[in-house]
């Protein structure tokens, strides 16, 4: 009987720390996945400002090409 008792606190010891080794990797997991999400979101704004840029250069020379345009029909 308490060479049964026994295994069983050691079993109950093992799964402890197979869980405890198991919430470290999910936090270290964690801690990774919102370290990527920051990192994507970094760049995500960059370009997002980079279009925005390219788009407001592309609007500037469509409106310089429709001033030449216009200066060439009159």
């Amino acid at each position: 009987m308490k060479s049964e008792l026994e295994d069983s606190l050691d079993q109950t010891a093992a799964q402890q720390e197979v869980r405890n080794k198991r919430e470290q990797e999910v936090i270290q997991l964690k801690k990774a996945l919102e370290d990527e999400v920051k990192s994507r979101e970094v760049q995500l704004q960059d370009l997002r400002h980079k279009n925005t840029q390219q788009v407001e250069q592309v609007n500037v020379e469509l409106d310089n090409a429709k001033k030449v345009r216009d200066v060439l029909r009159t």
